[in-house]
C-alpha cells in the first residue's frame, strides 16, 4: 500500500450510522407525509408509501430551476403526481425540513474521527457521497462537528453523477490532487465497490458485526455481489490503519 496517497468514504453506513434504519425510514416516511397533507394533499399514509418506493429511481425530473437540487427536483414532481402543485419557492423549506428527520438518531462511528484524523497526518481524505440534496450533507457535517475533518467533500447532487458512475470521484482527486489509482475507497454497498472499481480505486467494504458476532443493521441490509479478490474486507475503521501501516 505504498503507493497509497488518498483515502476517501463514503458516508450513510460506512461513517454514519444508526441503530434503527428500519425506524428512521418510517419516521421519515411520516414526517413526508404529515408536511405534504399541511400544504394540501389528500393520500393515506399507506398510498404515500407506495409512491415513496419508486421516488429515487427513474431519470432526473425534466426541470430547470435555479437552485433546485435534485431531491427538490423529485419532491416537486412527486407533489405533482398526487395532485399536489406546490410553488416553487415553498420546495426548499419543505425540502430542508423533512430532509433532517431523515438523520435523526443517526451519529458518527465512534472510531471515524479519530481514525480519519490519523490518516491525515500522510494522506489526503475525503468524503465522496451519493445524496441529492447537497446544502443538508454541509449542515449535517457542521452539527457533527465535522466540517474540518476532511479535505474535500464531495456530493453526487453538485456533481450531476452518482456512484457507481466513476466521475462522481473526479472532483475529489482534482481537489486532492490524488490519482484514482493512488487512492482507497471506503463504502459499504455495492455502488461503492462498483463505483471505486470503475474509477480505478482500490475497494474497501466495511461489514461490521456486533457483540453476539453478528452483522448489525447496516451491514444486513449492504449486499456486497462482487468477488472477495475484487474487495479488500474491514469490519472496524480502525482496520484502515493496519491496512497502510498507520
Amino acid at each position: 500500500m505504498d503507493h497509497i496517497k488518498g483515502v476517501f468514504f463514503d458516508l450513510h453506513g460506512t461513517i454514519l450510522l444508526s441503530d434503527d434504519i428500519d425506524g428512521a425510514w418510517d419516521r421519515w416516511a411520516r414526517a413526508f407525509h404529515a408536511a405534504l397533507e399541511e400544504k394540501g394533499a389528500e393520500i393515506s399514509f399507506d398510498g404515500f408509501k407506495a409512491v415513496l418506493q419508486n421516488l429515487f429511481e427513474g431519470t432526473v425530473p425534466d426541470i430547470h430551476e435555479a437552485g433546485f437540487t435534485l431531491f427538490m427536483k423529485r419532491v416537486k414532481v412527486l407533489g405533482e403526481s398526487i395532485g399536489l402543485d406546490l410553488p416553487k419557492e415553498e420546495v426548499r423549506p419543505l425540502v430542508d425540513t423533512i430532509i433532517k428527520v431523515w438523520h435523526q438518531g443517526m451519529y458518527l462511528d465512534e472510531e471515524a474521527v479519530p481514525i480519519i484524523e490519523r490518516l491525515k497526518e500522510k494522506y489526503k481524505v475525503g468524503l465522496v457521497t451519493n445524496w441529492e440534496h447537497t446544502p443538508r450533507i454541509y449542515e449535517l457535517l457542521g452539527e457533527l462537528g465535522a466540517e474540518e475533518l476532511f479535505d474535500c467533500v464531495v456530493v453526487s447532487d453538485s456533481v450531476g453523477h452518482a456512484k457507481p458512475d466513476p466521475r462522481v470521484f473526479n472532483p475529489a482527486f482534482n481537489l486532492t490532487d490524488v490519482k484514482a489509482e493512488e487512492s482507497l475507497y471506503v463504502g459499504d454497498m455495492d455502488v461503492d465497490i462498483e463505483g471505486a472499481i470503475n474509477a480505478g480505486m482500490q475497494p474497501v467494504l466495511i461489514k461490521r458485526v456486533d457483540a453476539n458476532g453478528d452483522w448489525d443493521q447496516f451491514s444486513e441490509k449492504s449486499v456486497c455481489s462482487y468477488s472477495d479478490d475484487q474487495y479488500i474486507l474491514i469490519q472496524r475503521l480502525s482496520q484502515l490503519l493496519d491496512l497502510l501501516n498507520c
